[in-house]
This record gives C-alpha cells, structure tokens and sequence, in this order.
C-alpha cells in the first residue's frame, strides 16, 4: 500500500493529525464497519450524488503514526473486501480550530423525523409549530443524525413517545448524545445513556447540558460491563451489529417488561447483516415489530415480553 507523506507539513501548534482516504459508492457501507472496529474517531464526507465518500481519521500529532499503522494494516488485511481499488492514505494535518469549521462546511439542519429536526449551534432554523428542535454539536463523535442508522433511531423514539407516554429510555452506544437529547426532549423518563469512549460521553454531557438537561448522567462503560440503573421500558441500542450478537444475551435483561411489553430498538446493523440479528433475538423471546432501511443500513424495533 502507498503511503503519501509527501506534503505532511512540519509540526503546528495545536494541531490534529489526518490520515484520509478516498472510497466508491460499492465500498461506503464496509468502510463504516471496518472503522469502528478498529476504535479510530473518524468523519465522512459523502458525495450524494456520485455515493463515493472521503473518509479521515483523527488523531493527536503524537499518535499520528500509530494511528496512520492502524488504518494502514486495516487496509491491507481487508484488502480482498473492496469492490473497488484498495484506497490510498494521504496524510495531513489541521489547526484544531479548524475541526469546527470543517464541521460548519457539511453539518446543516435537517428533519431527522415526523418532529425531530437536527440543528448545529452555528445554525438558525425556522421551527413549525409541533418541531422539537436538537441542538448539537458532535465534535469527534458520531451523532450527527445523518446516518441512516441514527436517523432510523430518531424516527423510532418519535414515533414511540405518544404511544408510550414518558417511561424510562436506555441509550447504549450514546455518540454524540443525539438520541438522548431527542429522548429527553419527547418526554422519555429517566433516561440513562452509556458509551466506551470517554469523549462520547463528555459530549453527549455537554450537548445535554448546553440544551438544560440535567436529570441524565451518562456513564462510561463497556457494554459487557455496564448494568443500568434500572431495566428500561424503552432501550436503544446503536452500535456495532457484531457487537450486539456477542452480547445479546446481556442486551435483553436492560429491556423492563415488568408491567409491560418493553421495547427494544437495535440498529448500527447492516441490511444483509439484519436477518442475524433477528434470529438471535427472537431466540431470546423478542418479536420484531417494524423494520426501517435507510441506505444501506436496517434497524428493528422489537417487544419483549
């Protein structure tokens, strides 16, 4: 694999490194597998028109080439996977201050769902009277509500809020805070939130915080580690589809079905990784209530009983 450090400038002061690479339409979806797995932070900007997208990993100047060995290796091993040619890293670096304003350039305000609309801080939106505006700025997390794995979550818990009146809400993988920031908004109490990235949940404790939320605490934890505090009538969970098969088993005792069905929502799944899923949990006593695909990615609301 060829690697360009041809234009790696001299050292910045506070500065990020950037490891980025080019990816076909064919190969979007196992690039946003492949990342998370090998635990980079990372921001894709995607062409919508053509489906091909740029990928770049962040790192500080001091990790850059552990950080560009990681990505590299990943590459190399999973070569045989792509549709098209192996990509190519090129490596950079950018001043932090402008990790925001390159986040200024793509993140814009959206309807994530029949109330949801997604705002950046920077950004002013005209509401309609029934909006429920999620103001939010993910920094190095994900969660902006683009993905269709996150937008299928929003859609879902709205969807949900009338029906099921303000009971309990679980958000395991909680990113950049987005579905707990819609959950507290609709109504969703208490609500509990976790993630295995310290810097998921210090931004999803300051994007609650900045929007007056302060009855959720979010916890750091690993999700073979993490009791809540309570069994939830609602659970979300939005991470990694190999993650939640392993630990299946665990994700259904977080589910409080005591007086009720409790709902559970599982996505960050891709579509031909879906029909796995649902074997899994209907083996555990899950029935599947509705399914939604948006691009390449499915997510499922089950009932447990």
């Amino acid at each position: 694999m060829k690697i360009d450090d041809s234009e790696k400038p001299t050292a910045w002061a506070e500065t990020l490194s950037v490891c980025e690479f080019d990816v076909g339409a064919e190969d979007v979806a196992l690039m946003n597998e492949l990342l998370p797995a090998i635990d980079v932070a990372f921001a894709i900007w995607r062409d919508w028109i053509k489906g091909s997208a740029v990928f770049r990993v962040y790192s500080d100047p001091d990790e850059e080439g552990a950080t560009r060995d990681k990505v590299a290796a990943m590459l190399e091993t999973c070569g045989d996977l792509f549709a098209g040619p192996t990509p190519e890293l090129r490596l950079t670096r950018i001043d932090r201050e402008d990790w925001s304003e390159t986040w200024k350039e793509h993140f814009h305000a959206f309807r994530a769902s029949r109330r949801l609309v997604v705002k950046p801080s920077w950004e002013t939106f005209e509401a309609e009277t029934d909006d429920i505006i999620l103001e939010i700025d993910p920094g190095m997390t994900f969660g902006t509500g683009y993905h269709g794995t996150t937008k299928a979550c929003l859609q879902m818990i709205d969807d949900l809020a009338d029906e099921l009146g303000p009971v309990s809400f679980l958000d395991a993988g909680c990113g950049s805070g987005i579905l707990s920031l819609g959950a507290a908004k609709l109504g969703y109490t208490p609500m509990f939130a976790f993630d295995h990235d310290p810097d998921a949940v210090r931004m999803t404790t300051e994007n609650l915080t900045a929007a007056g939320i302060d009855h959720a605490r979010p916890t750091c934890a690993d999700l073979a580690d993490y009791s809540p505090p309570q069994p939830c009538r609602l659970v979300v969970v939005n991470i990694l589809a190999v993650v939640i098969l392993t630990y299946a088993d665990r994700i259904v005792q977080f589910v409080d079905r005591s007086t009720a069905p409790g709902n559970l929502v599982l996505s960050g799944i891709l579509t031909e990784q879906y029909p796995d899923i649902k074997a899994r949990f209907e083996a555990l006593g899950c029935v599947e209530q509705e399914t939604r695909t948006i691009d390449e990615w499915t997510s499922g609301r089950f009932i447990l009983s």
